[in-house]
């Protein structure tokens, strides 16, 4: 008995051992080579041995790519966000890394380092493997190696979604003819509101537009007499990332009423169209309108929102569309845009096409529309800054193009930027 007891302590003495040592993993690594689906690198490993040498170099391929990253590789980036060292002990400590080697492992060289053997060893990793090992044990992954379709797309936009009833041209299209229309119709103020609740329900997050016209209002008052103009009211303004419409038409037969309730999700300000479904609550014998829009409500499909999910993950894989309006000021009739950038030097247009290219999400731009006094663009800019490793902004977006005004035009010129979500209008002046 004590025999087992001793070997059972003995056992975990080395188990502790290993672990510790399994700590000093090496971060001297070089890409070689690779893709997504392998990638080959050399490491550089110090140990009393040369063949533990040579074991920790492997490892710390391994440990490099999951917690430190890999220069050449994601822009540097780690494949995990966070450690979790359950994993990493079954991973090291039970050998499990070793079928994620393509081949054999090379020792390229071994040197002696005063009382210890450093080797540098070349080897190739199945990485998609690996990859999908990590995904199958619940590895949070980083963003610059997260897998888009995979994302949860809400989380990653964040969009705040306002419900609106429909309109029409006798009632007008502004916010406050909105607000007039539920007033006057009960029934509609009651299909917003359960729409809302439904987005709510699943996940998205939802603004009451009448509040905010409400507090808009509010704040106007407490901001009488500061300086103002229609930009910045516009901007006050704004209910909500995505707009979503709900008109509700009622259909008679025989002596049955139904209700179809149409909604109509688009983005506030490029009016990308994301989602357009139409439910209808089945005829039934009664004029309980409220009835039916809740019947109809209530057949919501979860393909509705599988399909803004959808449109939400197609920008996350090819960017967030950004208008631009550049305009010169009346006030200025010495320079235009056909001319050379009053600091630089450079081609005003060439020098903004080349800023676009460079700043373009896959290099998705147009500024086809432009004349000497005028440049519409359409660029699509990523949500997330590999580089870097975090989310990409409007706002950031906002602040690299008052960069690039500033270097081009100087003290002479100045760029006011007004950005209502992703439109954005410049007056040079």
């Amino acid at each position: 008995m004590k025999r087992n007891t001793l070997i059972c302590f003995i056992q975990m003495i080395l188990c502790y051992a290993l672990t510790g040592a399994a700590q000093n993993f090496s971060d001297d690594m070089q890409l070689v080579g690779g893709d997504d689906n392998t990638v080959t690198v050399t490491v550089k490993a110090v140990a009393p041995k040369k063949k533990d040498a040579e074991r920790l170099a492997v490892q710390s391929a391994f440990n490099c790519l999951m917690h430190s990253g890999v220069n050449g590789i994601k822009g540097g980036m780690p494949i995990l966000s966070e450690a979790k060292k359950d994993y990493d002990y079954r991973l090291f400590n039970e050998n499990r890394y070793i079928v994620y080697i393509i081949g054999k492992p090379e020792t390229v060289s071994t040197k002696k380092i005063a009382n210890n053997q450093q080797a540098t060893v070349r080897l190739t990793i199945n990485l998609a493997a690996f990859k999908a090992d990590l995904k199958r044990n619940k590895q949070i992954f980083s963003p610059a190696w997260a897998d888009a379709k995979a994302r949860e797309a809400t989380s990653a936009l964040n969009p705040t979604i306002v419900v609106v009833p429909y309109t029409d041209s006798s009632d007008g299209y502004s916010f406050e003819a909105m607000r007039t229309r539920i007033e006057n119709n009960p029934i509609e103020r009651y299909a917003v509101e359960r729409v809302a609740e439904a987005f709510q329900n699943n996940g998205f997050k939802t603004r009451d537009f009448i509040a905010q016209l409400q507090n808009s209002k509010n704040r106007s008052m407490l901001r009488e007499g500061a300086q103002s103009d229609v930009g910045t009211m516009m901007v006050q303004e704004l209910p909500g990332d995505i707009v979503v419409t709900v008109g509700i038409s009622a259909q008679s037969q025989g002596s049955t009423t139904r209700v179809s309730v149409d909604t109509r999700a688009v983005e506030k300000q490029t009016a990308g169209r994301l989602a357009t479904k139409t439910f209808e609550s089945g005829y039934y014998h009664t004029v309980d309108t409220a009835f039916l829009v809740r019947e109809a409500i209530k057949k919501i499909e979860k393909d509705f929102f599988a399909q803004l999910n959808k449109s939400f993950e197609q920008i996350i894989s090819k960017g967030r569309e950004v208008q631009l309006d550049i305009n010169l000021s009346e006030t200025i009739s010495d320079w235009d845009f056909e001319q050379d950038a009053p600091s630089t030097g450079d081609f005003f247009k060439d020098a903004l096409d080349e800023w676009l290219r460079a700043n373009a999400f896959h290099g998705v731009y147009d500024m086809s529309m432009s004349t000497d006094k005028y440049i519409n663009v359409s660029i699509n800019i990523p949500l997330w800054n590999a580089e870097k490793n975090r989310s990409y902004t409007l706002s950031n977006f906002g602040s690299d193009l008052r960069r690039f005004f500033k270097k081009h035009l100087g003290d002479d010129y100045k760029a006011n930027i007004t950005a209502m979500g992703q439109s954005m209008t410049v007056v040079i002046e």
